[in-house]
């Protein structure tokens, strides 16, 4: 049950940030955003886990960077095809 809730907490803020960064005007920006912000929020959750949280106890392997790859990439690209979705419904309603 927690893993449900735990990637529910990473993608609707990544399809809500992919739908905002759709309502700016240049095209570029939105796409940026709609990618690189869910991406350093995961990146930040994860460093603020590991060092914070729960420092290393000296032994053992750090797996955050893993993490970090297949999580990161999961949430950019969710923020960037919520970017690509709204824009076509919003450009739908508009015609």
């Amino acid at each position: 049950m927690s893993e449900d809730i735990i990637w529910l907490c990473v993608l609707i803020p990544s399809a809500i940030i992919g739908f905002i960064g759709s309502r700016f005007k240049k095209r570029w920006l939105g796409v940026l955003l709609a990618g690189a912000i869910p991406w350093l929020g995961v990146l930040g959750a994860l460093l603020y886990e590991e060092y914070i949280m729960q420092p290393s106890k000296g032994s053992g392997a750090s797996m955050w960077q893993i993490a970090l790859a297949f999580v990161g990439t999961i949430a950019a690209g969710i923020g960037i095809g919520s970017y690509y979705i709204s824009k076509m419904l919003f450009k739908k309603n508009k015609e």
